[in-house]
This record gives C-alpha cells, structure tokens and sequence, in this order.
C-alpha cells in the first residue's frame, strides 16, 4: 500500500512540475485550454494576459461577474490553477495587451450563455476564427444522434 501512495504522489509531483513548465513559458496572446471543473468531458478555454510579470487569464466564467455586469472575467492564472486545473493546451496567437484590453471593453458587457456565447465562442472570436464552439457542435450531434436511435427504436424502426 505504501508504494502505491508514493506512486501516486510521483505522478501528482510530475503533473505539477509538468504544469510549472508549461505556466513558466506562456506569453500575452495565448490561449490556454484547461480540463473544466464543472463538467468533465468539457475543456475551458481562456487568453494569458502578462501585466507587470503577474500571469493573467481572461475568460468567461459563468458564477462570476464583472463590473458591467458581463461574465468575462480577468483574473490571476495561479488561483485559477491552484483549483485542480489541468492545463490540456497552449496555442500561440498574434493577439497583444492593446488587442486584449480593446476585447475586454467591447465585451465585457456580454453575459455567459452555455449554447451561443461560451468560453470557447470568446477565444475563437478573439483569435478571428468562426464565432462557434466545437465542444457544442459535438455534444449537440451526439445528443439528436441519441434521440434519433431512440425514436427509431421505441417505434420499432430497428
């Protein structure tokens, strides 16, 4: 049992470590992609913003509201993280402060909506990619994937 539990704390020490790496070499623009909380087969999608050497993530966060009432949020990547995020992707953008600061004002109005504006919908807007997010396309395919198969079978189609 013991040398379970080393393995076990290894493995956390590496992802840690492995995490440190990967926070260490981000840069204002990229976009982060990080295993989400509340759900576990989504991903959260958010923009690194550095400001005076502290790391910051803009996104949307549907609990959290923002002065004018919006859910985009900017707030410290570490806190973020400290939360049992795993950090899945990282992707280089040509977005910098100027550009982000520009979004955040024309956006920060707008509120979180799980369908038509999501954490997802932001970054690619933000990187001028289509205005839609890949993550409800497939989950929406899946669940009239299911409902089809179910109409076939309770009418006996199949």
């Amino acid at each position: 049992m013991a040398s379970w539990n080393k393995y076990n704390l290894g493995i956390y020490k590496l992802k840690i470590e492995n995490r440190n790496h990967k926070v260490s070499k981000l840069k204002t623009g990229d976009t982060i992609t990080t295993k989400s909380k509340l759900i576990p087969l989504y991903v959260h999608h958010g923009i690194i913003e550095i400001k005076d050497e502290e790391i910051f993530i803009v996104h949307l966060h549907p609990d959290k509201v923002n002065s004018s009432g919006g859910n985009l949020i900017k707030e410290p990547l570490k806190n973020w993280l400290n939360s049992g995020r795993e950090i899945v992707s990282v992707e280089s953008t040509n977005l910098d402060s100027k550009a982000l600061k520009q979004l955040y004002l024309d956006l920060k109005e707008e509120k979180f909506d799980n369908i038509n504006y999501n954490c997802e919908h932001f970054v690619n807007f933000a990187k001028g990619d289509y205005f839609i997010s890949r993550q409800v396309i497939k989950y929406t395919t899946i669940l009239l994937i299911g409902a089809f198969v179910y109409y076939l079978i309770r009418n006996k189609k199949i």
